[in-house]
């Protein structure tokens, strides 16, 4: 039984990391089975605009001002 990501493409999300704080935006996310957490493929806001999945614990979203 899978659970359903909290995320969805397009997002905007930040990794909260105490070094390194990152915002990304969401392109795709795979939902949580046989015990593996749900995952978020997020390209990161930066200088190289790299992608990488991320659990989705991990991240936050960013609310609208």
């Amino acid at each position: 039984m899978a659970i359903t990501p909290k995320f969805k493409p397009g997002q905007l999300v930040k990794f909260d990391h105490p070094s390194n704080p990152t915002l990304g935006l969401v392109k795709s996310v795979r939902g949580a089975r046989n015990r593996i957490p749900a995952l978020a493929l997020v390209l990161w806001c930066n200088g190289r605009n790299t992608e990488e999945y991320i659990w989705q614990k991990d991240l936050k979203v960013v609310e609208d001002v």
